[in-house]
């Protein structure tokens, strides 16, 4: 057993310790009052991570986890991103995110009895954690200390993995903290809360937004989202986190726990997603594979259920209470948005729990695909649009006004249908009308809150723009996406696709760069990868575009083509390498220091238009969240 791993036990037996002090209300303090204990639990855990870090920088290979995900040819911020590649190096960053922030939360809060329930509730979250990472153990060392890693997986050798998973893990632990607050007894809790909430709603959107910039952009599927089982578990608690924002007072009663119970339902299907994405709950693309981590972590979401549940038990109150109001064109639409967003959230959800159980019934895999998700949300989408109309035209409609301008984009929608117009797509025509009037309404608000000076009014505004504009850039790009297929093409050659026209100059060869360890029994080093290279040029109109599309064959991964987009203002074009005969001859003469030049390659084209819609939408919607954040400070008077 490793120095290390053994640390990792004595935090976790540190907070057991912890955990009994807070939950009798012993000291839970040394050194005279002044360090409270869990600076030592979570102390180990930081300390830990820093050196699991350091190893991958150091290039340390008798590290199993540094000699299966590095090699010296990465740079020092890959081998830092290599730390938190595999689950076991994932689990541990989790951990280590978490206890960092744990322990300023209790030096800022301090170690006092109203405190305590959240505490006791903080310490099961990291006790949980820390035993899966005792389970995945990425401490574990070589016998022997090799000369070279394998190598890290291509298709993770991205700024992305830089940025994405720490945002990810940073969204997880603040929905985690805010769940916590709940159980505070602190006069300063509804602000902390809500602060807490409103951090964890801007990063889990930027994860949300950043992995799709990583699958668009590396993974070469040809589009952001593809309903994956990991994708989908990601935006569940969003959505429910999203709808706690929508829950306002007037459509529940003070006797009621409800705005907490959906933090609660959030922290739990956080945990639901992480046992999806590194428990083995669902196949995915994304899943670390069979892992039976899948139901501890199951197990630790059914004891912040219980936990939450067991404490707000009080005389008199319910734990959650919701009431469709149609008094004002205010309370209906705020009230039809929660709706819509709880069963967007609760259809998502069922298309990932459904194959698992069934697998777990029948023992056969069963998916659901795209459109089982796309037909069954698209109602509530076009839902809460109407809800988002009336929360910007509340002041200037009464709900004759309201129903009747709702009635009007409908039937517009409906004679786009049946006259197949702008679009091809009969959904996209349907909710073009109610999109263009949640646009119009969101901007009269944003001006009108402009020229009132509400801080709160303009970022809500903000965030339903970038809802709008997100929705614009779905509606016209999916349904005005050109997919060329697979074609033949000659270096040197024009291909006239109608209103695209692409140039492709010569190969050049990539040759074979860098040395991996062959495989895990042998010692023998071998080039890590080489490739192919070959510029084009997209001309459509009057804009002429460049770059240049690779193909590349890795020892250890074998073929790898990331797609090479191509991006305008207002479309981008979509170019992926195939592996033909000629090409894959070349890759491999090519790992053996022997140069030859396909005369022949297969590409792959699409053509998106709008695209970059998406993508700005999705940083006005960050924006809008930004304000809530300041909340943590002091009560709003907007």
């Amino acid at each position: 057993m490793e120095l290390l791993e053994i640390m990792i036990i004595a935090s976790a037996f540190t907070l057991l310790y912890d955990l009994y002090n807070v939950r009798t209300h012993k000291d839970t303090t040394f050194l005279d009052g002044k360090v409270p204990i869990i600076a030592v639990s979570t102390g180990i855990v930081i300390i830990s991570y820093l050196w699991f870090a350091f190893s991958f920088l150091t290039s340390n290979y008798k590290v199993i986890e540094v000699f299966q995900y590095s090699s010296s040819i990465l740079g020092w911020s890959e081998k830092l991103y290599a730390s938190w590649a595999s689950n076991a190096g994932s689990w541990l960053f989790f951990a280590f995110t978490f206890a960092a922030g744990y322990l300023i939360i209790r030096m800022m809060l301090g170690e006092t009895r109203e405190q305590s329930k959240m505490y006791q509730y903080m310490n099961v979250v990291l006790l949980f954690m820390l035993v899966v990472v005792i389970i995945q153990n990425p401490f574990e060392m070589l016998s022997y200390t090799p000369n070279e890693g394998l190598g890290l997986n291509p298709l993770l050798k991205t700024p992305w993995m830089l940025i994405h998973p720490p945002v990810v893990f940073f969204g997880y632990v603040t929905s985690l903290y805010a769940l916590g607050l709940t159980f505070s007894e602190s006069d300063n809790k509804p602000r902390l809360t809500r602060g807490m909430a409103a951090i964890a709603w801007l990063f889990l959107t930027l994860g949300i937004a950043l992995g799709g910039l990583w699958a668009y952009e590396v993974l070469g599927w040809g589009g952001y989202w593809a309903w994956d089982p990991v994708e989908t578990s990601s935006l569940v608690p969003w959505l429910t986190l999203t709808a706690y924002f929508h829950l306002v007072a007037q459509l529940t009663t003070k006797k009621s726990t409800s705005q907490d119970f959906m933090l609660m339902v959030t922290g739990a299907l956080i945990i639901f997603a992480t046992a999806v994405t590194r428990g083995g709950l669902a196949q995915s693309v994304h899943a670390f594979g069979s892992n039976p981590i899948g139901y501890l972590l199951l197990v630790m979401m059914g004891i912040i259920i219980f936990y939450y549940l067991s404490n707000k038990s009080k005389k008199g109150f319910s734990y959650f209470e919701f009431e469709l109001k149609t008094d004002t064109v205010y309370d209906m639409s705020i009230s039809l948005s929660f709706i819509s967003i709880v069963m967007i959230a609760v259809i998502s959800l069922w298309g990932i729990v459904f194959p698992i159980i069934n697998s777990g019934m029948t023992g056969g895999d069963v998916s659901i695909d795209a459109a089982f998700f796309n037909k069954w949300t698209y109602p509530f989408v076009l839902l809460f649009l109407v809800g988002m109309i009336g929360c910007n035209l509340y002041e200037v409609l009464d709900i004759k006004k309201y129903s009747a301008t709702i009635f009007g984009a409908v039937i517009l929608g409906v004679a786009g249908v049946i006259m197949n117009f702008p679009t091809g797509n009969m959904l996209a025509n349907l909710g073009i009308p109610l999109t263009f009037i949640a646009g119009l309404s969101t901007l009269y608000h944003l001006f009108t809150s402009i020229q009132k000076k509400r801080k709160l009014q303009i970022s809500r505004s903000f965030l339903h723009l970038g809802v709008v504009i997100i929705m614009v850039g779905i509606l016209f790009s999916a349904t005005n996406e050109v997919n060329y297929g697979e074609l033949v093409g000659t270096p040197g050659e024009s291909m006239n696709l109608g209103e695209l026209q692409l140039d492709f100059g010569e190969f050049e060869i990539i040759e074979a760069t860098g040395l991996v360890q062959s495989s895990p029994s042998s010692l023998e080093l071998v080039p890590e990868f080489t490739g192919l290279s070959i510029p084009v040029t997209v001309h459509k109109g009057g804009t002429s575009i460049s770059a240049d599309a690779k193909i590349l064959l890795y020892s250890a991964h074998g073929i790898v083509s990331r797609p090479t987009v191509l991006r305008s203002l207002g479309w981008d074009v979509y170019v992926v390498l195939h592996q033909s005969q000629n090409v894959y001859r070349s890759l491999t003469h090519g790992l053996d220091g022997v140069s030859f030049t396909p005369g022949d390659f297969v590409v792959s084209i699409i053509y998106f238009p709008l695209m970059n819609l998406i993508w700005i939408g999705t940083l006005m919607t960050c924006i809008g969240i930004l304000y809530p954040i300041t909340f943590m400070k002091k009560p709003s008077s907007s």
